[in-house]
């Protein structure tokens, strides 16, 4: 890992392992991200070791930050909150739910401060939770806010770490291109980042699943940016290397289609589960951009979101596929 002054917590059963399926006509690696954990399964810890050993060293007592209703990183923060004796709240965009399922109902349990918002509110949840911090501060205790996604400067180090775990593994295997879906941004700006301090030469797509291409370029840029100062070191990456694709988020965030949620049952039923909102776009974006891109050996980010899954039950029975024989 590139040193910088902040050193991350241990929080994550790492390094995850990396499997290969066959796919069709050939293999696809798959790096394993959703075995980070049980309940922190996913790759939104990996971000937080290094945002919660931020928070540590800052003497945050409470833990602020924001997502959709069934978001994997607002479950694995109020978690790992709760481990490190810290209290975590929670600001969701969404309807309190009168029975809360998924990721929310996990919400439940670890923490009684949940506060939910509309589209319109949520759009100022910066704001809203400046002013949660404040009234914090106003009793004496240190808050700390965390993005959405834990995608900042500090958190995408996260994986910048996972891109030099993998980078034996992406010589011997001769990946010629690597996947992962793009939320929030952060994820994906630290891959480029450990890419350009390995010196490695692949490309790297984000299969969008929100945004814009126009948003997340700003928004990844952005992010670099701010890891430079956390590094104190020159990431001389382009824009030209910021590989993103559209065409794959349906209608909209966290709302399924029919093509990806067979291919959540496809991969299911060969013992690997996709989400409906981040992993199973972004696996379903992978492989119909095959021909074009021409790629022949890829290797995709599994990022997790298993608990979304009991979300969206309903969606995902609609679209059941029967069994091979």
């Amino acid at each position: 890992m590139p040193s910088s002054a902040l050193t991350p917590l241990s929080l994550a059963s790492k390094p995850t392992p990396i499997q290969k399926i066959r796919f069709g006509d050939y293999e696809i690696h798959i790096k394993r991200d959703d075995l980070t954990g049980l309940i922190t399964s996913g790759n939104k810890v990996r971000k937080l070791e290094f945002l919660l050993a931020d928070a540590l060293n800052k003497k945050a007592k409470v833990i602020v930050t924001c997502g959709n209703i069934q978001s994997n990183h607002v479950r694995a923060t109020l978690y790992l909150s709760n481990i490190l004796g810290l209290k975590g709240v929670a600001i969701l965009n969404g309807k309190k739910p009168k029975f809360p399922e998924g990721n929310t109902f996990l919400d439940y349990l670890f923490t009684d401060e949940i506060y939910f918002l509309n589209d319109e509110e949520y759009e100022k949840k910066e704001e809203f939770a400046e002013n949660l911090i404040s009234k914090y501060r106003s009793k004496g205790i240190d808050a700390y806010f965390i993005p959405t996604g834990g995608s900042n400067g500090i958190g995408c180090l996260g994986y910048t770490e996972a891109m030099i775990e993998m980078v034996d593994y992406i010589k011997n295997q001769g990946i010629d291109a690597l996947f992962c879906a793009v939320g929030s941004g952060g994820t994906y700006a630290g891959l480029l980042i450990g890419r350009y301090i390995s010196g490695l030469d692949i490309p790297i797509y984000g299969i969008l699943v929100d945004e814009t291409k126009e948003y997340f370029l700003k928004k990844i840029t952005g992010i670099i940016k701010e890891a430079e100062r956390v590094l104190g070191r020159k990431l001389e990456i382009g824009e030209n290397e910021i590989l993103l694709i559209e065409g794959y988020k349906g209608s909209g965030y966290a709302i399924p289609y029919k093509e990806e949620i067979e291919i959540i049952w496809k991969l299911a039923r060969r013992g690997i589960l996709l989400d409906p909102v981040y992993t199973g776009k972004a696996f379903y974006g992978m492989i119909k951009e095959k021909e074009r891109l021409n790629y022949t050996n890829p290797l995709f980010i599994h990022t997790g979101g298993i608990f979304s899954l009991f979300g969206f039950k309903e969606e995902i029975l609609k679209y059941r596929i029967p069994q091979k024989k």
